[in-house]
């Protein structure tokens, strides 16, 4: 025995909230993008100082960032799901050939 202890219900919740927050931030991505600004939201001097061009690009990095911690998160939720599913089934593994001992 490794010694090492792994709270399953823990890993179980945790990996289940790490999932979820990816998918909250999808939802608010998708909201951001549909956000429109126009060259009217500027005014005459934005629209000739380039500040709708700038926002736009700002926008498409924040857009971009969302994605990847989007994806970060819920890849992440996902792996370490597997890992708690490796380990419920040594868990069961275990207790099966703990009861064959005690047979």
């Amino acid at each position: 025995m490794s010694g090492i202890r792994i709270d399953i219900d823990w890993l179980a919740t945790h990996a289940r909230q790490v999932r979820e927050a990816g998918e909250d931030i999808t939802t608010g991505r998708a909201k951001l993008a549909e956000a429109e600004i126009t060259a009217e939201s500027f005014g005459e001097i934005g629209r000739e100082s380039g500040a709708p061009d700038a926002y736009r690009q700002l926008c498409e990095q924040l857009l971009e960032r969302h994605r990847k911690a989007a994806e970060t998160l819920t890849s992440a939720g996902d792996e370490l799901r597997e890992v708690v599913d490796h380990h419920a089934v040594g868990d069961d593994d275990s207790a099966v050939d703990l009861r064959r001992q005690e047979a």
